[in-house]
């Protein structure tokens, strides 16, 4: 299979240079300058190793081509931000003018956006340097600003701090990936509209969209929690969702469908393709066809405001699509890593968004491990048999996705197996009725009002039906492991092991069977000696919180922390600040200790 599919090892490559390339910049400082002379004397290497018929030679020497290609793209980036940051740090201003690139996102006490600041202001004098940023408002205004309204705004723009704890989560390197380099929290006296005439533009149609798509689902779809959900995985928008609702996902093991994703345009792009395969049937039907995929697949790209995911799933299925109008055998791994290719050339940082890592996990671990799953049953009852193609699916991406899961969020749900088939069965009901409600309100046609509203009963039912099955879970017993654990060589043996044993069953070879259990084995001391090490290793441990003092000592499996008596009741300062180093120090009991 992987013979059959090239772009495969093209994208490791590349993105093992990309990882490189980071690792090379962070800790040598390299200049690109150098990793171009060396991606030139490859080019030049690889051309005459082509021209003299040397494959193998060739294909080594594309290896390291795309490796130097990675890590010089990645380099180039990073240069380009540190330098723009840089300039942003010397230029002397007071005011600054912000377009509103996004819409609205609430928070538990503010209201964010991302904006492209244009113009900076000191004493009359306006310097233009664009630059994009992050911007908080209270959540108390009234007239919230929307993308594409120009904002004058008095302060400064500040860089995201870095992590101030062992463990804690860097948000300032999640903004840099998003090419977020700077934030701002701006009070409602702080600012002011200048104009929203640029509302207009087609470079917000995505938006403007999206938000159509809001007020209708608000029309028809009258349950507040159906609403929430439809707009959280129509729209990639939780503002509605209540916390009971979104616990309940994350239970389940199915949190990953209140987000936009690549599963999302799957069902989509089958829901479409069954419904007008008859049109290919046609003289010029494949064309036709074509270009209903592409109108559709656009329409629903568009009603989700365009965000990375799902730029990423079209991209693929529209590949797909032209592969089989043009009637040409594909390999679906290699369609996956040509979309993942193309994605990582524009956008190296991609590579580090976890959407984008676990979509291609489960999109990969559906290619590969459906197959062998589900040959282990094969039920004669339609029923039956849909339901275990179902579950043979949810297995095929969980096993692919949740050694990643586990190093995001430290958790197993141990009943996602009989909670996902429901939950995607169910799903597969809601989403094309969402659009068929979509593209009739769109119509305009008012005979068809009855028609709106039997799909907003569909849609409403279906999501009523997807939340009972997400909560499930949450009135049985052991229903979540938590507190895991996994470190960077963990996941690599485990990736290896699962491989190992996939290779194993697609070339019926017993001696990579053999392979798999040694991986095992391999993965099983790794993890016993560092939890060892992790245990005998005392430290005590300052924590920086704000408005809190917060001191811990580690002894065995136990952590002593010594604190004010508020930070005992603020969860979410633990969480931010503490969390992720309890988990990753293996720490099973807590002694608190409150200072007087």
């Amino acid at each position: 299979m992987l013979s059959r599919a090239p772009f495969v090892s093209v994208v490791i490559f590349l993105a093992t240079g990309i990882l490189a390339g980071d690792a090379l910049r962070t800790t040598g400082g390299m200049p690109v300058v150098f990793v171009l002379i060396a991606l030139v004397l490859a080019t030049i290497g690889c051309i005459l190793l082509y021209r003299f018929g040397r494959r193998v030679a060739f294909a080594i020497g594309l290896a390291v081509w795309m490796f130097l290609l990675g890590a010089g793209i990645k380099i180039k980036v990073e240069a380009e931000k540190d330098a723009r940051i840089a300039a942003l740090h010397a230029l002397e201003y007071t005011t600054y003018t912000a377009e509103v690139t996004t819409i609205p996102e609430k928070r538990s006490n503010s209201i964010r956006f991302e904006v492209d600041v244009k113009q900076f202001g000191h004493e009359n004098k306006w310097t233009s340097y664009p630059v994009k940023a992050l911007i908080y408002l209270p959540d108390s205004l009234s007239d919230i600003p929307q993308p594409g309204d120009l904002l004058l705004v008095k302060g400064r723009l500040e860089r995201p701090a870095p992590p101030a704890n062992p463990g804690q989560f860097d948000y300032a390197q999640y903004l840099r990936n998003r090419g977020i380099l700077v934030t701002a929290f701006v009070n409602d006296r702080s600012y002011k509209l200048i104009s929203s005439g640029s509302r207009k533009s087609p470079s917000y149609w995505p938006e403007a969209v999206s938000e159509w798509a809001d007020s209708q689902f608000r029309v028809y779809v009258s349950d507040p929690a159906a609403y929430g959900l439809v707009k959280a995985m129509l729209l990639g928008r939780r503002d509605d969702l209540g916390a009971e609702q979104v616990g309940d996902y994350v239970i389940s093991g199915a949190v990953h469908i209140l987000s936009v994703s690549g599963m999302h345009v799957a069902i989509i792009f089958l829901a479409i393709s069954m419904a007008l395969g008859w049109v290919r049937r046609w003289q010029f039907g494949k064309w036709v066809y074509l270009f209903l995929m592409a109108a559709l697949l656009g329409f629903y790209a568009l009603v989700t405001g365009l965000p990375p995911s799902v730029q990423r799933a079209a991209l693929m299925c529209m590949v797909l699509v032209i592969a089989e109008v043009a009637e040409r055998k594909h390999n679906s791994m290699n369609t996956l890593t040509f979309s993942a290719l193309i994605i990582l050339l524009v956008d190296p940082c991609a590579l580090y968004d976890v959407g984008f890592q676990l979509s291609y996990l489960a999109m990969t671990g559906i290619f590969l491990f459906y197959e062998p799953v589900y040959g282990l049953l094969n039920p004669a009852n339609r029923v039956l048999k849909f339901v275990w193609q179902v579950t043979a699916l949810a297995f095929a991406a969980q096993i692919a996705t949740f050694p990643l899961s586990i190093v995001y969020f430290h958790q197993f749900p141990t009943y996602f197996w009989l909670v996902n088939p429901l939950v995607v069965a169910f799903t597969n009901i809601l989403l094309p009725a969402a659009l068929v409600l979509l593209l009739i309100s769109l119509s305009g046609i008012s005979w068809l009002g009855w028609l709106g509203w039997l799909a907003g009963q569909v849609v409403t039912f279906s999501a009523k039906l997807t939340d009972w099955a997400a909560s499930i879970p949450r009135r049985l017993p052991g229903h979540l492991v938590e507190n895991l654990h996994l470190n960077k060589l963990e996941v690599v043996l485990l990736y290896a092991v699962l491989f190992a044993i996939w290779y194993a069953w697609y070339v019926r070879s017993l001696s990579w069977l053999k392979i798999s259990a040694a991986g095992v084995t391999l993965f099983a001391a790794f993890s016993i000696a560092g939890s060892l090490n992790v245990y005998w290793n005392a430290e005590p441990v300052v924590f920086q919180v704000p408005k809190h003092q917060v001191l811990s000592f580690k002894s065995g499996n136990r952590l002593y922390l010594l604190s004010d008596r508020s930070f005992t009741d603020d969860a979410r300062a633990f969480d931010f600040n503490v969390r992720n180093y309890v988990v990753s120090h293996e720490i099973q009991q807590i002694m608190r200790i409150t200072a007087p």
